[in-house]
């Protein structure tokens, strides 16, 4: 390849991916928040700097670079800085490689324009590291103590993991957002539905489960598992109607989301629990190891 050939291809637009929004520190905030939750694992973050202000360039697990645009800041109170120590704080705490470097403003200005040159890139990606270190000093002690005690996850937005929803309740998982308490006690309601259906008994919430579940006369039983096992599996469904779904018909509960949300991937695990279970066939109890 000639020496012009080669200053052309290094002028071109490099095959990035970029996310956020220059100059707004939430929705980068929130870009980094996405894709660690949904996205490929990330290695390692370089932070790229030009004074006070920053940009992020991810590395995924596979090789692949992700951009996240001039969001973050340092050296002042305010928003800015804010996010960013959470950020990176979140990034140290996901086991991410952390660095930086410094780069002109009109790199963060293309990075801003979602516009990087492959020059660019090899810039940033061959730039000496900031040193002595100083990314640390970027995050404040509050992330660092939250990211110490593990709540530092809680800022994160609450995700119903819709690839091991059951498919009985999915119409739930899409509307339990606009009214969590009723689509619960839906659920629970289906679940005694379904249960009674394939048993014919008449009872309602632990008494029906028990004689569904609970050796040594259960209507139904799970494969391969002993009579302890059965009987703790039983216990989940009769539990968790005395616990949950009981106080929640009876009087108005004060659930945060995220303790809504924990509710219903318990009731998910009910479904799949029972999509699991086989009709005993009259033979009275679950069946043994052998």
């Amino acid at each position: 390849m000639s020496e012009g050939t080669q200053m052309i291809r290094k002028t071109e637009l490099a095959d990035i991916e970029y996310h956020g929004i220059a100059g707004s520190s939430l929705d980068c905030q929130n870009a980094v928040e996405r894709l660690l939750q949904f996205g490929e694992r990330i290695i390692k973050a370089r932070i790229v700097s030009h004074g006070n202000n920053h940009c992020l360039l991810m590395t995924k697990e596979v090789g692949d670079l992700v951009a996240v645009k001039s969001g973050f800041s340092s050296g002042y109170g305010g928003t800015g800085p804010t996010c960013f120590s959470y950020v990176l704080q979140i990034l140290d705490s996901y086991d991410a490689e952390i660095d930086e470097c410094e780069v002109e403003e009109e790199v963060i200005e293309r990075l801003d324009g979602s516009g990087l040159a492959i020059q660019d890139l090899e810039s940033i990606k061959s730039a000496k590291p900031v040193r002595p270190s100083r990314w640390h000093d970027y995050v404040r002690e509050m992330h660092f103590e939250r990211a110490r005690d593990g709540t530092i996850w809680h800022e994160f937005p609450l995700v119903i993991p819709f690839a091991v929803i059951d498919a009985r309740i999915a119409d739930l998982a899409h509307s339990f957002w606009k009214n969590a308490d009723d689509a619960l006690l839906k659920g629970y309601r289906r679940l005694e539905d379904a249960i009674r259906k394939r048993t014919g008994l008449g009872d309602h919430g632990e008494k029906l489960f028990s004689q569904a579940f609970m050796p040594p006369d259960a209507k139904l039983h799970w494969k391969d598992i002993d009579a302890s096992e059965a009987v703790g599996r039983g216990q989940l469904f009769t539990g968790a109607f005395k616990a949950h779904r009981n106080p929640r018909a009876h009087r108005e509960l004060k659930n945060n989301s995220s303790e809504q949300l924990s509710e219903f991937l318990l009731l998910n695990h009910l479904y799949m629990l029972e999509k699991k279970a086989l009709p005993t066939g009259g033979r009275g109890q679950a069946s043994r190891r052998r």
